[in-house]
């Protein structure tokens, strides 16, 4: 079949994909008159064949669900386009589209040259007026270093062997690159994008074509005349709010990072030839290449995309990787960082699932070569491919306004195996419009064309830019305005506690039903105990405890006024002495405070007087001893960890051990933790006589052994009780391997050894609490970050709650 007889057969099957539906009605008349106007040569030329294609696709857009006729107008339209560029008039009928509207005669005088760095070559055209004279893919030679002066070199005599010389261009368009973010439109060249390139986000090819352009215009002097613009860059971002939220948000998307060049272009075309502007149209365009990008265009804006580098699997990249996928890999030592980022951008996707990252040759060599495993593999690469383009364009698709159309772009749709693949996975919901290749040079030379004739259209980058930092900042702030102070965490009732903010959560709600603890900070002339406690009172919609700050009273009276800490006598009460110590223990014993907060004082002075009032008073049980529990948040462990005894007791004998153990194992159970596994920490995992810890760790098992409320274990070495792998390694047996709850820790040198490992080198938050002894003792210290500190006012406050009845029940 010729090319009219194929067009015919399109136009009649789009005629009876209508007729099918029952609403051909009108519409039905003129796609009579067009098939017979096909069938009987009536229009003959190119130009009368595309004036009458694009009156007929415009009058026959099909409406949503209608999937033969979606198919049969994206046929006829895609046929349409392939006529458009492949006529030998191609860039008459093109540039004046993207230009958008008539072009001034005064065009005709342009000579312009287009500059488009790829990783290994630079492609080039050279436009007379709206002609094409000339277009190459110039190469360096092998021995030559790649840089901005010998690409310029090598373009300066591409474009003297055309017949160009000085004083004869009057235009340099180059690919932007990955300038500072700014909305897409054209810009001339400047010195500031150049400042912005020596820093570029993403290192690409496309960040030498303004440097290049400014050198070749030091070369070809001699025209006052020659204007050096970009359009539509790399870097363009007009991506709306919504889209740029994350879950997290400290971190938020932005725009840059897609074939906006073409894109644009691409969506000016299939307006135009709908007869709409392209602020009219709502489309959404996948550009496939080297790269994959997708992108959604409403209003004449790019509102959301997904870009080349970390979204859809391409040639050589990987595309987005489910983050627990991710995790897990690098958790088990699987890649590294280093790996990852060659896979995101240089190593991955096809060259990775196929070894090629040439789709055509993939596609050869399964049909005449592969054997059955192979051909098996190359389908399922190939739908993985078709179906992660498919899957962007429906994430893209989730907005109110309705999607008039899908174009699909780039190298790879000249595949209509591939492009097949992915129109039956968007069928019935969108047309979908194919437009092959790219039409980038007739967007840079429309696009000057728009600065040389129109320049108020031009856009100026400094400005521009500026003003994108300041929305951008405004987002960001209104991204992080916080909404709860403090998290507001559901939770079932008697579920475990699993972090350090839901310890927050469960104090404040424990408040919420009874009264607030009341604290006695011994030695309030401390700045980091005041500044927690202002922390733990004002914060969130419950204070979790009310304060009395014990010290001298003009120095804590100064430092609540550097604060701004309101003394009220009920939040906050200054008591004034000279023995902060044995007034707050006086405080306690007179039902005036609940537990003690260590301040400016040491922790042996709080201490001491701590148990000495509990001995005189009677209220120290036989047996009991204080020790230090310390609940860390480890970023890379799946759980809440417990150490303990790394503050209060040197060197505990065996008897002492167990009641650590109970000291510790009480306070799990008041944050729900049941069953908890306690690894019992020596040097080995078996007994040795000549480590002492691993004997008294394996005796101090044997006692736990068969209880119903824990898992006791030991000896146990660090990494077999935190780390599964080393666990496996070594060829342990035991319940705790690598998920350990709780560490026993042999002696207070190693117990701190550990807390200040977890908190200074693995980034861990804690909430520790000295516990025992009946009154519950908060021990900050100076390193331990705001976080933390709260944290541990909350651990206290909920032990004092639960053994004094505050609202939170009994032990």
């Amino acid at each position: 079949m010729n090319g009219l007889e194929i067009l015919e057969s399109e136009l009649n099957a789009l005629l009876a994909a209508m007729r099918a539906s029952g609403a051909a009605d009108a519409t039905e008349a003129k796609l009579v008159e067009a098939a017979e106007a096909v069938h009987y040569r009536r229009a003959a030329d190119e130009d009368a064949v595309i004036a009458l294609l694009a009156e007929t696709v415009r009058a026959a857009k099909p409406p949503i669900l209608e999937t033969a006729w979606e198919e049969a107008w994206g046929n006829l339209f895609s046929h349409l386009v392939e006529i458009v560029l492949g006529s030998a008039n191609r860039s008459r009928i093109v540039i004046p589209r993207l230009f958008g509207g008539e072009i001034p005669q005064a065009a005709a005088n342009e000579r312009v040259l287009c500059v488009n760095p790829g990783s290994t070559s630079t492609k080039l055209a050279l436009y007379r007026g709206l002609e094409l004279a000339a277009a190459d893919e110039v190469h360096l030679p092998p021995d030559y270093p790649d840089s901005i002066e010998n690409r310029a070199a090598s373009i300066v005599e591409w474009t003297r062997a055309r017949g160009v010389g000085d004083g004869e261009l009057t235009g340099i368009a180059c690919r932007g690159g990955f300038v500072a973010p700014v909305p897409t439109g054209t810009y001339e060249v400047c010195p500031e994008m150049t400042e912005d390139l020596e820093r570029p986000r993403i290192a690409h090819a496309s960040n030498m074509a303004i440097p290049i352009g400014l050198r070749l215009r030091e070369i070809f002097k001699g025209s006052e005349r020659l204007l050096i613009t970009t359009t539509d860059p790399v870097a363009s971002d007009e991506m709306e709010t919504l889209a740029r939220m994350t879950g997290v948000r400290r971190l938020l998307r932005d725009g840059s990072g897609a074939h906006y060049l073409n894109h644009r272009a691409v969506h000016r075309l299939v307006s135009s030839l709908l007869g709409a502007s392209d602020a009219e149209l709502t489309t959404i365009g996948a550009h496939m290449g080297g790269g994959i990008s997708i992108l959604r265009h409403v209003e004449g804006r790019v509102t959301d995309l997904v870009n080349a580098f970390s979204g859809v699997a391409s040639a050589n990249r990987s595309g987005n990787i489910p983050l627990d996928v991710l995790l897990r890999a690098i958790d088990e030592g699987e890649m590294s960082l280093h790996e990852l980022k060659r896979y995101l951008f240089k190593m991955g996707g096809l060259i990775d699932l196929a070894g090629t990252n040439d789709f055509r040759a993939l596609l050869h060599f399964r049909d005449a070569g592969a054997v059955t495993r192979q051909r098996e593999k190359i389908e399922l690469v190939v739908d993985f491919l078709a179906r992660n383009v498919a899957g962007a364009v429906m994430q893209l698709a989730a907005i109110e306004t309705p999607i008039d159309v899908v174009i699909l772009t780039g190298g790879l749709s000249r595949s209509a195996e591939f492009v097949g693949r992915i129109k039956r996975k968007l069928y019935p919901y969108f047309p979908v419009v194919v437009v092959p290749g790219a039409i980038e040079h007739e967007a840079l030379v429309a696009g000057h064309f728009r600065a040389r004739l129109r320049p108020s259209e031009t856009k100026g980058y400094v400005r521009e830019r500026d003003a994108l930092r300041r929305t951008r900042s405004d987002e960001r702030v209104l991204v992080e305005t916080e909404i709860f102070t403090h998290p507001q965490l559901r939770k079932k009732e008697n579920a475990p506690v699993t972090s350090l903010d839901e310890i927050v959560y469960l104090a404040r709600s424990m408040v919420a039903k009874g009264a607030a603890p009341r604290i006695a900070i011994v030695g309030a002339e401390n700045e980091d105990a005041v500044v927690a406690a202002k922390q733990a009172n004002e914060e969130g919609r419950y204070p979790i405890a009310k304060f009395l700050l014990v010290g001298d009273f003009y120095e804590v009276s100064k430092l609540a006024w550097e604060y701004d800490i309101k003394v009220d006598g009920d939040n906050y009460r200054i008591v004034d002495a000279d023995s902060p110590v044995e007034r707050a223990i006086a405080l306690v014993a007179a039902g005036e405070a609940d537990l003690l907060m260590k301040g400016g004082v040491k922790t042996e002075e709080v201490m001491r007087g701590a148990l000495r009032y509990l001995k005189e008073s009677g209220r120290l049980e036989k047996g009991r001893i204080y020790s230090h529990v310390g609940i860390f948040q480890v970023p890379t462990y799946p759980k809440l960890l417990t150490v303990t005894d790394a503050a209060v007791n040197p060197a505990p004998d065996r008897e002492m051990k167990r009641k650590i153990i109970e000291n510790a194992l009480r306070i799990l159970r008041y944050l729900n933790i049941t069953k908890p596994k306690i690894a019992i920490i020596s040097a080995v995992e078996t007994r040795n006589p000549s480590v002492e810890s691993s004997m008294l760790a394996g005796d101090l098992a044997e006692e736990y052994r068969g209880r119903d409320d824990c898992v006791v274990e030991g000896p146990l070495s660090l990494d077999v009780a935190i780390d599964p792998r080393s666990a496996a390694e070594k060829g342990y047996n035991g319940e705790i391997r690598g998920n350990a709850d709780m560490l026993l820790m042999p002696d207070i040198e190693s117990g701190n050894v550990v807390y200040k490992t977890l908190t200074v080198s693995s980034g861990a938050y804690l909430a520790g609490v000295v516990v025992g002894g009946g009154i519950p003792i908060i021990l900050t210290s100076r390193g331990d970050s705001s976080r933390s500190k709260l944290a541990s006012i909350s651990l206290a406050c909920i032990v004092a709650m639960k053994q004094g009845g505050f609202g939170g029940g009994t032990p």
